[in-house]
């Protein structure tokens, strides 16, 4: 009998669903002739990138004491422990080591402890500026489709979302080891990176808030017969539960295995065809009917760019803002969405403190339709036939007279009215927008001049629930995000033919690490998100926060956040209290459908403010607090 008819013989049986307990009900139905192995359940509820026990709402009063400032180093991330981590022993032992060095060390800490939604069996992107030698790149190590793929396996949605079909050629550990190669500082060696996670993993740490509701959510999951031999490490010593808060965790398994690049110099052995360690993840991608090869592994590259870099807010009556340079993350990531959707908002003026104010708000949400357009325009170049130029002044120009449109004057009220468009049509998608996912960010920067931008994930959460127990990899379920024809259309849309699967290809992603310089050249701004298809909007939101509104980071970051992704025609907003009633009523009047979600995007960023780094961590979404020096 075949692994993919085994998967399909575990089912889930569910009732009673409710946001309070989600799983309360759920209970595992196994065919009781199916052997102990490669079980993985058919259909997931709630397999995707919310942590839903978790409590993540915004504030409109955030603590102060939540601001960190400093003046040599700055880190932002999810994890205190691993700013504080990669502070002290990168920072404060090497006194050379760079944004770049460090940010090996804080991207593998995250991946250990938030296994959940980022790590080696993953990748992502970095955004990446020296301005003393005005040095810029982007790095595109997303994972790649799988050589023998064809689309046509996928024959149900679950299929790109749990088990070895899911799964693609990971690159987190050949983008982190390129960039460390290519721009660090020379100083610090690899081994010397790797320690400080290698010990981590080996002594444990106290479980947070964050991992123990996700474990919690997936425990039904983990305690299944022939799972739970895979994920032994997340059990109780009784092994009929998961670990909770405050209990200790160990990762020993992944710990050997980077001990053995540490003490290679290198990620060589985790890419080589003939090492014991790619032998042992084929074996477990495989025993879930995976189709990668030892050759995926051998061939995988990072692609290596200029970001795509613009100059706005020019001029004087854009000051305290002006002539700002925007560097954002090439390749398949939507750092050209985000900068097509910047320089539509730069055709008009900074309002100070204009925060959910009716004309600001138009604005920002007529703009992030147009972004979430720009998107469908958008994927993997490999097989050449991406010709629009989001970028260009015609596009810009367009969807600015058609913002503009919407916009009329009352001559009894003397008043400006506004008024948004319920035909996506209008805003000119070309293809069905589908639903990536990003799950972690990091922003550093140092006192060389060295800012570090860079998103990673292995997707959903968990990624495709296929845990190597020799390597301790947990890998990622990216080939979700690929268009796929066979999936329901409910907006007449067809799938884009630039993110369809192919062999060899990347997906396309909403990640946009973003670094931004002011008029001098110098590191302004260093920002970046997770939370799927909210990522771009969200960053995009922070950026007209910070330069149109004039507001402090602190609040850019903790405030509630709106998102509109063209299709559902919604605007999603994460607490419409804190919003208001007066806006939200706005809104109606403009004829937007508001709905109220669970926050999803978590942004982690830097801002450099009278010559001082204040770091903000999204504690209130993901309980992150950053480290300065």
């Amino acid at each position: 009998m075949s692994y993919f008819i085994i998967l399909s013989l575990l089912i889930i049986i569910y009732s009673n669903y409710t946001y309070a307990n989600p799983l309360d009900q759920h209970r595992f139905i196994v065919d009781s002739t199916t052997p102990n192995h490669a079980k993985l359940p058919h259909k997931l509820p709630f397999h995707d990138i919310d942590i839903d026990p978790l409590d993540r709402h915004p504030s409109m009063t955030p603590n102060p004491s939540l601001r960190k400032i400093g003046h040599e180093y700055a880190i932002s991330s999810d994890l205190q422990l691993c700013n504080n981590l990669t502070l002290d022993r990168i920072f404060h032992t090497y006194p050379n080591a760079t944004a770049v060095d460090a940010s090996v060390t804080l991207t593998l800490c995250i991946g250990m402890i938030n296994f959940f939604n980022s790590g080696i069996g993953g990748g992502g992107y970095i955004t990446y500026a020296n301005t003393k030698l005005e040095d810029y790149l982007s790095m595109d190590f997303r994972e790649k489709a799988p050589n023998g793929i064809d689309s046509q396996m996928f024959t149900d949605d679950y299929m790109s979302k749990i088990g070895g079909l899911s799964i693609a050629v990971p690159g987190e550990l050949k983008g982190l080891y390129d960039f460390f190669k290519m721009k660090g500082s020379g100083t610090v060696t690899w081994s010397q990176l790797l320690e400080p996670v290698i010990e981590l993993g080996n002594k444990g740490w106290i479980i947070d808030d964050a991992l123990a509701a996700t474990l919690k959510l997936y425990e039904p999951i983990f305690v299944t017969p022939g799972i739970k031999e895979d994920w032994s490490f997340v059990l109780n010593d009784s092994q009929d539960g998961v670990l909770g808060k405050n209990d200790i965790m160990k990762r020993p398994k992944l710990s050997n295995m980077l001990q053995i690049l540490a003490n290679n110099g290198s990620v060589a052995p985790f890419y080589d065809p003939d090492h014991w360690i790619v032998k042992s993840m084929i074996k477990s991608i495989q025993k879930y009917d995976g189709l990668i090869t030892k050759d995926d592994f051998a061939n995988y590259q990072v692609d290596i760019s200029k970001p795509i870099i613009t100059k706005l807010r020019k001029g004087w009556f854009n000051a305290p803002n002006n002539d700002i340079t925007v560097l954002s993350s090439s390749g398949t990531s939507s750092g050209k969405a985000l900068i097509a959707a910047l320089k539509i908002m730069d055709k008009f003026p900074n309002v100070q403190g204009s925060d959910y104010q009716d004309e600001t708000t138009y604005l920002l949400i007529e703009t992030m339709k147009w972004l979430a357009s720009a998107r469908s325009h958008l994927g993997d170049n490999i097989i050449g036939n991406i010709t629009t130029d989001i970028l260009s002044e015609n596009w810009t120009e367009n969807a600015y007279q058609k913002i503009l449109a919407g916009i009329k004057y009352n001559e009894t009220t003397g008043k400006k009215q506004f008024q948004t468009h319920n035909d996506y049509k209008f805003y000119e998608p070309l293809y069905e927008i589908n639903e990536p996912h990003g799950t972690t960010h990091l922003s550093i920067v140092d006192k060389f001049g060295n800012a570090v931008a860079l998103t990673s994930t292995i997707n959903l959460l968990f990624g495709s629930l296929v845990h190597d127990p020799m390597t301790g990899v947990i890998f990622n379920n990216e080939m979700d995000d690929f268009a796929q024809l066979n999936r329901t259309n409910t907006f007449n849309l067809t799938a884009s033919q630039f993110n369809l699967i192919l062999p060899n290809k990347r997906p396309l992603s909403s990640m946009t690490p973003t670094i931004i310089l002011n008029e001098l050249g110098q590191i302004d701004f260093v920002v970046g998100a997770s939370g799927g298809s909210r990522i771009a909007a969200s960053v995009f939101q922070s950026i007209v926060r910070s330069y149109w509104y004039n507001m402090p980071l602190l609040e850019t970051i903790a405030y509630p956040r709106i998102h509109h992704q063209l299709l559902p025609n919604e605007v999603e907003t994460e607490d419409v209290a804190m919003i208001g009633h007066d806006t939200i009523e706005s809104l109606k009047s403009m004829g937007y459908t508001i709905t109220q979600h669970a926050p999803k995007s978590v942004i982690n960023a830097i801002r450099r403010v009278n010559g001082e780094w204040h770091a903000i961590s999204d504690y209130w979404r993901k309980r992150g607090i950053s480290a300065i020096n």
